[in-house]
């Protein structure tokens, strides 16, 4: 055994507290805690790494608990890597847990980390983010999705009490959260954006909002605070690799939304020719430092980063380059689109951009086309537009390139 994990973390707490509440299941810190260690105590410690695929979140978390700081190394496995290969010959030696990449793109990868790497920073995020003892937060979705697992932590480090779910219905959240007087909310944001549509009057008790995964601006946050008007909106920059960057509050969000905020405190950021550099002591093992995610972005005059999207995400349309992101915010910024993807796609010798909507209502290609015109270059604009009532999506809430490359 390691000198600390998450188990002995969640034995620090009050035991008669509600730790995790997964539906209409509850479990106290106490009942968690000994169901973490029933596991361990029938483990198979043989293996130097033991993927974790089961359906329920709480039982994703207690297989966790009862592996970590074992010399078995437990992976919160990813729905994409169930038909990958991965290596665990060489684990590092400090590693307390594996976590996946969300694999939006066909692969997740597998990175190792310390305890230490995510526990030094549970005080400053728990600051920033407003989580306290008294914190009764509803999340939703597979631990798989390291943010997910980071906050569940960061919270159970804090005493406070987690309202969780694996389905897919704002209704039922939103019953979860009026029965569990929950004051606050992990969402991504096109999660968030859904309660709204729900929410038949104001809730006052949720005082915290935290997000990230995707951009959101003023408009949204606006949104956000009709009805939950006391809440605190904090949305994050931050990745598996890392662990969180910067972040940004409501009131400083403008209509831009590439916008993404100052640096959480100990981690630096410098920007080289569009590429975004990050030293942080909270990484995974094995990288070096400052370490690029090859992210792009820009730093303002007032030291607040902007991100102008993935390297990867700039694709040559014969010969021209484009940035998918820039498409995808001049589709969203229309009334009734909700969200889009683009991909370019080799067909009879020419390079296609193709974009997937996600809209309310479903415009006329001529109709786009003409409204894309007022943002975007002749070069930039899609040739071929492919509606959906909703874009396909990983576990992380991220789209799903693949799946929507399979589509076509």
């Amino acid at each position: 055994m390691k000198q600390m994990d998450y188990l002995t973390l969640i034995t620090q707490q009050k035991q008669d507290k509600l730790a995790l509440i997964e539906d209409e299941e509850e479990y106290t810190y106490a009942r968690l805690a000994q169901a973490a260690r029933e596991l361990r105590s029938q483990a198979d410690f043989s293996a130097p790494a033991v993927f974790i695929y089961e359906s329920s979140i709480a039982r994703q978390l207690i297989s966790f608990l009862a592996y970590s700081g074992t010399k078995t190394v437990p992976v919160i496995a990813t729905e994409v890597s169930k038909n990958q290969q991965f290596s665990c010959e060489a684990i590092p030696e400090a590693a307390c847990m594996g976590v996946m990449t969300s694999g939006s793109t066909g692969k997740s990868k597998l990175l190792w980390r310390s305890y230490h790497s995510w526990a030094d920073f549970f005080p400053e995020q728990n600051r920033v983010f407003g989580v306290d003892e008294q914190t009764v937060i509803f999340c939703q979705g597979s631990l798989a999705f390291t943010g997910n697992l980071n906050i569940y932590m960061g919270v159970l480090a804090a005493g406070g009490t987690l309202v969780v779910t694996e389905r897919f219905r704002p209704r039922h959240w939103l019953q979860l959260m009026q029965r569990y007087a929950v004051n606050a909310i992990y969402l991504i944001p096109s999660k968030l954006l859904l309660l709204p549509k729900f929410l038949r009057e104001p809730d006052l008790r949720v005082r915290s909002i935290i997000s990230g995964s995707q951009s959101m601006g003023r408009q949204e946050a606006d949104k956000l605070l009709q009805v939950f008007p006391n809440a605190d909106i904090t949305l994050y920059y931050g990745a598996s690799e890392l662990n969180y960057i910067t972040y940004i509050k409501a009131e400083e969000m403008t209509d831009d939304r590439t916008l993404i905020g100052r640096p959480f405190k100990g981690v630096q950021v410098s920007v080289c020719n569009e590429e975004i550099f990050i030293d942080t002591p909270y990484h995974v093992e094995k990288i070096s430092l400052p370490f690029s995610l090859k992210d792009r972005g820009h730093l303002d005059a007032e030291g607040r980063l902007h991100f102008l999207g993935r390297t990867d995400d700039i694709v040559s349309v014969n010969g021209r380059k484009v940035s998918a992101v820039r498409v995808c915010a001049a589709l969203t910024e229309l009334q009734g689109v909700e969200e889009a993807a683009v991909i370019c796609r080799h067909v009879d010798d020419v390079d296609v951009l193709i974009a997937f909507v996600g809209a309310a209502r479903e415009y006329g290609k001529q109709e786009l086309v003409k409204l894309l015109r007022q943002t975007l270059e002749d070069y930039e604009l899609p040739k071929q537009f492919v509606f959906m009532e909703q874009l396909p999506h990983n576990e992380s809430g991220k789209v799903d390139k693949l799946a929507l490359k399979n589509f076509l």
